[in-house]
């Protein structure tokens, strides 16, 4: 098999500036499992240079060329006139443009599949009418705006909903634009795909599971003691800052509780203030800004914990964990589209009061839970396997033209 991929960002082991590791594993495991031969084409919008190029290259035995982005763009970054979008009919990448020479050859070279990568360069299939043809959007970003003007958190003031209105627009209308009936669009959402379609009834919307990127299942899922190990993940930011604030808040208030049976730590940006809170208050604390091994400090923990307010798709980090054992007390947000049930492989709570709880509940009968970890963890390593993700993208779904 031979696929083409066209990407905004340049592939990473780990998202770097960018959703860029999904394409990273993706093509990993299409050569591992299919033993595919893979050209890549990258406007790499998230500016690696030349030596980590070169090192991906490496990794993944591909070769990557670089697309060059049209100039005003650039020229919109460094002079700081991102603003002028707002006269953009569409968002701005959809505007970058893939020169004669490339098409002419991908189509020279006569790939079994022509992949996409990201939602704005999804109107590139046009020019591959005669191959198959998958856009990996992977998220609708329109349903993602439109999630967030339902949020009252969210719309407190006229310029965020002008903002988010104006975001909700653009994605609206393009992801209308660029639908073509002979291209599958492959999301990592099922909420996703469905919005996709209900914009477009010709659409070839499929949803499949999030692949895992890496995890370690040798964890032996068993909670420390005297204390459990709680860990709040990710960075301290819109995405999770309204539900985060709710859950320490009553974790605050029940610290005489509370105290005794579970430790708290914090990984990721932002944080300082809830770690120096929980302190004071005398739960033991602590704030690790960036981990050099996440998996080793994920798999230091026992139960961790997701406040996610709003999104889309599939959150790596609240996979990641499940994967690597962990127990997870997460929204309906941070758990959609994994392949996990409340109750039996994971904890869904939707506020403060219900977060705590289930802390209660956990004190009250440890083994159950440490078995809705195992549960959890053996569901997303059989459902999220890689490998046979990569393979039913790839080798499953064709079109019939």
């Amino acid at each position: 098999m031979r696929l083409t991929l066209i990407s905004l960002s340049t592939p990473t082991f780990n998202n770097i500036r960018a959703a860029s590791a999904l394409p990273y594993h993706l093509i990993n495991a299409a050569k591992s499992s299919l033993g595919a031969e893979i050209d890549v084409y990258s406007y790499n919008i998230n500016d690696l240079d030349d030596d980590a190029i070169k090192k991906v290259e490496l990794e993944l035995g591909v070769k990557i060329q670089l697309l060059v982005k049209p100039r005003w763009i650039k020229w919109m970054m460094v002079m700081r006139l991102m603003f002028l979008r707002i006269l953009l009919k569409y968002p701005i990448y959809y505007y970058c443009r893939l020169p004669q020479n490339c098409i002419k050859d991908i189509k020279n070279n006569n790939p079994d599949i022509v992949w996409i990568y990201g939602e704005e360069l999804a109107g590139l299939s046009t020019f591959f009418s005669d191959s198959e043809c998958i856009v990996t959007m992977p998220d609708s970003e329109s349903l993602y705006y439109y999630r967030m003007l339902r949020q009252p958190w969210a719309t407190m003031n006229l310029l965020q909903i002008m903002k988010y209105s104006f975001a909700y627009w653009q994605y609206k209308g393009l992801e209308s634009h660029i639908c073509k009936e002979n291209v599958i669009y492959h999301f990592v959402g099922k909420e996703d795909a469905d919005f996709f379609k209900s914009m477009n009834g010709q659409a070839n919307s499929l949803f499949m599971r999030h692949p895992l990127y890496a995890y370690n299942n040798e964890k032996i899922i068993k909670f420390h003691q005297p204390k459990i190990r709680l860990l709040f993940t990710g960075r301290y930011d819109i995405y999770c800052q309204h539900g985060s604030d709710d859950f320490l808040s009553e974790l605050e208030k029940k610290c005489n509780g509370l105290s005794s049976y579970f430790e708290i730590t914090f990984l990721g940006k932002g944080w300082e203030t809830w770690n120096e809170k929980l302190h004071k208050v005398g739960f033991q604390s602590q704030h690790i800004s960036f981990a050099l091994d996440y998996i080793a400090e994920l798999q230091n923990h026992d139960i961790q914990v997701n406040a996610i307010d709003v999104g889309t798709g599939t959150k790596g980090k609240v996979l990641d964990g499940i994967a690597n054992g962990l127990l997870i007390i997460g929204t309906a947000y941070a758990l959609e589209n994994i392949s996990v049930k409340n109750g039996e492989s994971c904890v869904v709570v939707s506020n403060g009061i219900e977060f705590i709880q289930s802390l209660y509940a956990i004190k009250a009968n440890v083994s159950l839970y440490e078995s809705i970890a195992k549960k959890g963890q053996e569901k997303v390593l059989l459902e999220h396997n890689t490998m046979a993700i990569a393979r039913n993208l790839f080798e499953n779904y064709k079109i019939k033209k």
